[in-house]
């Protein structure tokens, strides 16, 4: 009777540690009628559709990007996306005249760049033209010498 329940034990325990495993690799592959399917790095099944007009992704936003967001708190820059969602175009408004240029990127949630460029802000604003981008969520990292903002943004 001993043994038996020591055999049922480490079977168990077994399956436990299986379905806690996570992915550590990612892959694209087009398809036929152009659109990509995208697993990315955490994310166990290939379930995900884009191509140019919409974008399906079961994603995976890595922990660190919700630290970086909850670090605009603390900044002296206030800053204010706006509109979010947004169809075209979208704007940064911040609490002081900048005069520099900002460093734009933005990540898909698989976390790939799909955009960047360094623009120069018209006094406190700045605006985005983002119509070539597929219909999605996306992450934003705008940066200069003098300062740092993290965000989300949803493209419809």
């Amino acid at each position: 009777m001993r043994y038996l329940l020591i055999f049922f034990t480490v079977t168990f325990h077994g399956q436990v540690l299986h379905h806690q495993m996570l992915s550590s690799q990612g892959m694209t592959k087009k398809i036929s009628d152009g659109s990509v399917v995208t697993q990315s790095i955490g994310q166990q099944s290939l379930i995900g559709l884009s191509n140019n007009k919409f974008v399906v992704i079961q994603g995976f936003q890595q922990s660190i990007w919700g630290k970086y967001i909850s670090s605009n708190l603390i900044d002296e820059m206030k800053t204010t996306t706006f509109p979010n969602p947004f169809t075209q175009t979208i704007n940064f408004q911040f609490s002081k005249t900048i005069a520099e240029v900002v460093n734009v990127n933005i990540f898909d949630i698989s976390g790939r760049l799909v955009f960047f460029k360094d623009i120069k802000p018209n006094n406190t604003i700045l605006t985005i033209d983002l119509s070539s981008l597929p219909i999605s969520e996306y992450l934003v990292r705008l940066s200069s010498s003098n300062f740092s903002y993290y965000t989300k943004i949803i493209k419809i």
